[in-house]
């Protein structure tokens, strides 16, 4: 793929605002059922009044299937070229989502310019000659090796063109009305009575028992919480990639074997990108000896060497050596003997806090899997030879993690019913500090408010907890329970509105917040106009 294209690939993935129309994408799509005209026949879609080509499709799941099928291809899975109704779904729902976009910069007047992609085409790097200039020939042929025309190259730099004003949509600046708005909510103060308890201290002279019935009907009740976690066993081959060190030779003859891939760079210029591909290769070609022995470590075949491990253990510098010396020699994967690469075995369980990535993808896996990278330029293949399920556990197996639990349960409520009576104890009076609350007050770390609110025991969390708690709820007075350890008793004793000085003395970083918040607003608006104007009809089943 072109690199200009390559560069503005980001403005053909639909930012939040567009690409939030993927959680209510199959609802807002109607099935196209007889009667239409023939021009369906060449489309898959209609978006407003744009169709979608046959073309457009098609090419836009080539594009997606060759990415996975090159990451296939490195991996070493095999790929038997069957059409994928994933990619073909994702295909058709980024392209609704361009046309959506197409649509509403239709409607509201937004459009690309000749001139525009011109300028584009002219400033693009890769279409430059040696003195910066643009070059139609350089131009013409690289388009040709992309299988690109330039009628449809150039319209699709008018598409991303057009798509990037859209992301960049003009906005008036924030009125003075919406800046007295804004700064009048995010400056009123509310001067608060507050005193923290902890749970320790208030619980430390209660007495709380459980006893078997409870225990008992605790579990009942939550019988779900407890059991056996799942547990597998693996076989696999980790890679250092970094212990991969090809030779000059050997890299140079990887890059005249690839050089389709590194268009218009001389060895030199390419070689960061071919010694990563290189390692990639070598990790594709380790799992693909994986897949070749995977009936011998499936049958347990004693002339495997599989060692037990704790721990994730890399392969050895000599087994990486014999898989490099077949690799370079086009030499074929099966020459080599069941124990000339050890492998290792690693036992893993679902409540694990190591290896969380490699626990997800064993759980929902079977036998060999594709490489997975565990920790920078550590990459794993594993093969599992084992699966337990999660088991339930009896009662008198959970009975004491269930009286853990009831106990905990018990603190906490006692904790919140004895918070409520000290409040009401205190009753008329004062709670202890009084400190000025307002809605930005967790982001000025240097004010007198914020260093009050930490001498009194929160952190920066509980703050914001408490400052949302007290301001989104209209009460005097309350409780504001944080985490499962802390209380904090507040009362408002009186409420201060902004001056005309604090509308407007404002910071850069309020500046910001007022024109991020405008543009989120605007963009709330074009989508919300966007689903209800535009009916998607989907000609794919009828064709």
């Amino acid at each position: 793929m072109l690199e200009w294209m390559q560069k503005h690939k980001k403005y053909l993935v639909i930012t939040v605002w567009v690409s939030a129309l993927a959680l209510v994408f199959a609802s807002m799509v109607e099935w196209g059922g007889g009667g239409f005209s023939a021009v369906s026949s060449d489309s898959v879609a209609k978006v407003g009044d744009i169709y979608i080509s046959r073309q457009e499709y098609q090419r836009k799941y080539n594009e997606i299937y060759d990415n996975v099928a090159e990451y296939m291809r490195q991996v070493g899975l095999p790929d038997d070229g069957k059409p994928m109704p994933e990619i073909e779904q994702e295909a058709f729902r980024i392209l609704v989502q361009e046309k959506l976009l197409e649509m509403l910069a239709k409607d509201i007047g937004v459009s690309i310019t000749s001139n525009e992609i011109l300028e584009a085409l002219l400033n693009t790097p890769e279409f430059q000659d040696a003195t910066h200039t643009f070059n139609k020939e350089q131009y013409e042929k690289l388009l040709q090796a992309n299988r690109w025309n330039t009628a449809d190259y150039e319209a699709f730099v008018a598409k991303a063109l057009l798509q990037e004003k859209m992301q960049n949509f003009p906005l008036a600046p924030v009125s003075t009305l919406e800046t007295n708005a804004f700064m009048s909510a995010g400056k009123i103060k509310d001067f608060v009575e507050l005193r923290l308890l902890h749970k320790d201290s208030v619980l430390k002279n209660a007495v709380l028992q459980t006893t078997d019935s409870e225990i008992r009907s605790y579990w009942e009740r939550n019988k779900e919480k407890y059991y056996k976690p799942a547990s597998y066993k693996i076989a696999y081959m980790a890679l250092d990639m970094g212990e991969i060190n090809p030779n000059k030779q050997v890299l140079e003859k990887f890059y005249k074997d690839n050089e389709r891939k590194y268009k218009n760079l001389t060895f030199e210029q390419a070689l960061e990108e071919v010694e990563a591909d290189y390692r990639k290769a070598i990790l594709g070609f380790a799992s693909s000896y994986m897949a070749t022995i995977s009936k011998n470590i499936a049958e347990n075949n004693k002339d495997l060497q599989i060692k037990t491990s704790n721990v994730i253990t890399t392969m050895e510098s000599q087994s990486i050596a014999l898989l490099q010396k077949h690799f370079d020699g086009d030499l074929d994967i099966k020459d080599i003997a069941l124990q000339d690469i050890p492998l290792y075995s690693l036992q893993l369980n679902d409540d694990g806090s190591n290896h969380s990535a490699l626990i997800t993808a064993v759980s929902g896996g079977e036998g060999l899997l594709a490489p997975l990278e565990y920790s920078k330029d550590h990459w794993i293949i594993p093969y599992i030879t084992e699966k337990i399920p999660k088991q339930a556990l009896s009662f008198e197996l959970a009975k004491d993690s269930v009286n853990k639990d009831l106990m905990a349960e018990k603190q906490n409520d006692e904790f919140k019913k004895m918070a409520y009576t000290k409040l009401s104890q205190i009753g008329e009076e004062s709670l202890g500090n009084i400190v000025s609350l307002h809605l930005s007050l967790w982001q000025e770390q240097n004010m007198q408010s914020h260093k009050q609110l930490l001498s009194l025991g929160l952190n920066d969390m509980d703050i914001r907890q408490a400052l949302d708690y007290i301001m989104r709820h209209n009460k005097k007075e309350g409780v504001v329970f944080l985490g499962s350890d802390k209380a904090l008793l507040f009362r408002v004793v009186k409420q201060e509105m902004p001056n005309y000085a604090d509308l407007i003395n404002i910071t850069n970083a309020e500046d910001e917040a007022l024109q991020e918040a405008k543009v989120r607003d605007l963009r709330n608006a074009m989508f919300e106009y966007a689903m209800k104007h535009y009916k998607v009809i989907d000609y794919r089943r009828q064709n």
